[in-house]
């Protein structure tokens, strides 16, 4: 009896143990050594509540010395570019070290702007049942009027284990929830702030596959993964479009 009480004290130990441990969820972030060989687009549908709209997203991961960096670069129905981030890959996790945005100033000239990054964690490689939470923290000012600056706080959380269906395929993959905080300081009109409540979707080898933020009530928006191609074939798609535009 005492053996078979101790075994069961092990085996019961072992349980607790595995369910209140962390989980190794790095699988389930952009698959970074296949971007490195060889780097990808990832088209989005993105749904409000009146209109939906396409982003691209030129994913390359990139070794500098011992370093290895994770780049995206989004950019517009219009083929224009919006955005640039470029993360760091810890042994923990990712990290943003770089944002860059891009638009037009009070004179109507194209001008890029670098955001200030306070809080740069981006996805955790390990997490806790106990729903840690991860935080990140961007500020970043209006290219037409330096006086305004908005931050952007994110309080990202593990939710639960899921499966996902890409392309008639269903994935293992992750939910996290996160609580984003926009808050805004006009120099001349005052500042607001909303919290808004972010789900996001991570597929296993996938990386982000759909997020759903919420503004208010019954108003959302939604973004879901729907193609993964290379540059050459998002360079032929605009080019056809365009030809297209010059027919009409």
């Amino acid at each position: 009896m005492t053996i078979l009480k101790g075994l069961f004290i092990l085996v019961l130990c072992t349980l607790i143990s595995s369910c209140s441990g962390k989980k190794d969820v790095r699988d389930y972030y952009f698959p970074l050594k296949a971007l490195r060989e060889q780097p990808k687009v990832y088209e989005y549908d993105y749904k409000l509540k009146d209109t939906t709209f396409k982003m691209y997203w030129y994913y390359q991961t990139v070794v500098q010395k011992d370093s290895i960096y994770f780049v995206g670069t989004c950019y517009n129905d219009a083929f224009q570019q919006m955005l640039l981030v470029r993360e760091q890959q810890f042994s923990n996790g990712m990290k943003l070290k770089d944002l860059f945005y891009f638009g037009t100033d009070s004179a109507g000239l194209s001008v890029r702007s670098r955001a200030t990054i306070e809080g740069g964690a981006v996805f955790p490689f390990q997490v806790k049942d106990d729903k840690g939470v991860f935080i990140n923290i961007i500020k970043y000012t209006d290219p037409k009027d330096s006086t305004i600056e908005t931050t952007l706080t994110r309080n990202r959380r593990f939710i639960q284990n899921m499966f996902y269906e890409y392309k008639n395929k269903t994935y293992d993959a992750v939910e996290f929830e996160m609580k984003e905080e926009q808050s805004e300081k006009d120099a001349k009109k005052g500042g607001f702030a909303h919290v808004y409540t972010i789900q996001e979707i991570y597929a296993k080898d996938l990386g982000l596959v759909f997020t759903k933020r919420e503004i208010t009530e019954g108003n959302f928006i939604e973004m879901r993964l729907v193609d993964i191609y290379t540059m050459q074939d998002l360079e032929a798609k605009f080019k056809a479009k365009q030809e297209a535009n010059l027919q009409q």
